[in-house]
């Protein structure tokens, strides 16, 4: 189950009305919401909730041991030897469920390369449902706990609850230790802000989702994908183009579903998307877009490499490559993903490259101070960054590195006629993605504010305008949700 399905509009009313008729006691409360997270995963696949379970108990028991170590050293052998127990599971079991394909065949094809006919064999494993998302959790909070940065929860209740809670399960935003089990250690009180501030998070969302997102990948993008050779350059261009609104209306989309959802139980959800296509670097691209993974990946990958007493430390091109191949891996297991990844990698060495050298030139010269804070120079910015992350998307989009070359091969030579049948409710939903942007311009900010602070009967007539939309011009259960398959 997700939250654009037909099941999700009667399941989560009723989670909500059932959870706030419930004593405000931290106890019940959290009982109730795990066990209709174990029903919401148990919706998808059954068989996989104890891998779920399994992989929580064993988490909580190695930080009730690592909490009862008296030691003042966070790297005692004990200490070790229980978080690499942890992580080794974590890690053992995405491996198998994501990987084991992946590596197979990519060992297959070395072999038959080298002319031996041994071939290992290739499992069809179904995917567990956002493995890739409570495994990172999970992982961060031990490895928290063994760092000593948080205190262990002593509530194995709040800890299954952390490690299993619905909204985020499925695709993040991914909680730290001191964001999400912190709240779930007190009673949560019902407010007004609350569900107005959880309605329109999950209503804005379900827009970029199952409208906008929707609307632009079945006819925008998927045509010129599916047969580029039929297309112009600027066809492809614009499938491009569109695939980066796609992929952020879809994930940001659900992003702020999750986040709404849990709005509606009395709890906050850290942020996942923060305008990114504003952004006038890859350095504060990445600042903006999947926050929650690209925080994890630089703590717990980037940091401790650059920062380490060996041979890694201040080699921080090398940390970054490594990083965003980690990033590109986790994404999917294909090889394009892995291109998409170091792709990224090189785009953010070459920019910390050139930072690093305007710096030097601004220090000797005062006029290159005044051209970085130029509307020149903020422009040129802005359309460098947006241009190479359309471009890396071409392989993130592709089904293979061949398809991803015979695009590029297609935009290079232009074999097809220059055309885009666009609709224009396709043209407003990539406008409505837009206009979400210019909102968090300093000019336009305003504007925003002040509907904000009109009156909520005004505010509720927009948004019940908004709904009777969405419920004509989206089917039941829209489409698929791109990150799901992550």
């Amino acid at each position: 189950m997700n939250f654009i399905e037909v099941e999700s509009f009667f399941f989560l009313p009723t989670a909500v009305i059932l959870y706030w008729l419930l004593p405000r006691s931290r106890l019940a409360q959290n009982l109730f919401l795990l066990l209709v997270s174990l029903l919401f995963y148990a919706c998808w696949d059954v068989r996989y909730l104890s891998l779920l379970l399994l992989g929580a108990c064993l988490d909580f028991a190695i930080i009730r041991f690592m909490a009862a170590q008296t030691d003042d050293q966070p790297r005692s052998p004990s200490r070790r030897k229980v978080l690499v127990l942890s992580l080794a599971f974590s890690l053992e079991a995405l491996a198998y469920f994501k990987y084991e394909g992946f590596f197979a065949n990519s060992l297959n094809a070395l072999l038959s390369n080298l002319g031996l006919t041994t071939q290992l064999p290739v499992l069809k494993l179904v995917l567990p449902l956002g493995i890739s998302f409570y495994t990172l959790q999970r992982m961060g909070y031990v490895i928290d706990v063994y760092w000593r940065r948080i205190v262990p929860t002593q509530s194995f209740l709040d800890f299954l609850l952390f490690a299993c809670f619905f909204p985020q399960i499925t695709a993040g935003p991914i909680s730290r230790g001191g964001e999400l089990l912190v709240q779930l250690e007190k009673p949560r009180l019902l407010t007004p802000g609350t569900l107005a501030d959880g309605a329109v998070a999950f209503l804005l969302g379900f827009a970029l989702k199952a409208w906008a997102a929707e609307l632009i990948g079945t006819n925008w993008v998927d045509p010129v994908f599916a047969a580029s050779h039929q297309f112009g350059r600027l066809a492809h261009v614009a499938a491009a183009c569109g695939y980066g609104l796609q992929v952020f209306g879809d994930f940001a989309g659900y992003s702020l579903m999750a986040i709404g959802v849990a709005h509606l139980f009395g709890i906050t959800l850290p942020m996942n998307f923060n305008f990114p296509f504003l952004s006038k670097s890859l350095t504060e691209f990445w600042r903006r877009w999947h926050i929650t993974l690209n925080r994890w990946l630089f703590d717990y990958i980037f940091t401790p490499l650059s920062t380490s007493r060996g041979w890694w430390r201040g080699r921080l091109d090398l940390a970054l490559l490594l990083t965003f191949a980690a990033s590109g891996l986790w994404h999917g297991a294909m090889w394009t993903f892995v291109v998409w990844g170091l792709f990224h990698g090189l785009g953010m060495v070459l920019h910390r490259n050139w930072d690093e050298r305007y710096r030097a030139l601004c220090r000797r010269d005062r006029k290159y101070v005044r051209l970085r804070q130029s509307n020149i120079y903020a422009l040129a910015a802005w359309a460098v960054t947006m241009a190479f992350f359309m471009t890396s998307l071409i392989p993130f989009r592709a089904s293979s590195l061949a398809v991803a070359g015979a695009f590029v091969r297609d935009l290079a030579i232009s074999p097809g006629p220059d055309r885009v049948h666009v609709s224009f409710e396709c043209l407003a939903s990539a406008g409505f993605i837009v206009l979400y942007h210019c909102f968090d311009l300093p000019k336009l900010r305003r504007f925003r504010d002040r509907f904000f602070a009109m009156p909520a009967p005004i505010r509720g007539i927009a948004y019940g305008l908004l709904i009777v939309w969405l419920a004509l011009k989206v089917p039941a259960s829209a489409g698929t949700f791109i990150y799901q398959q992550f």
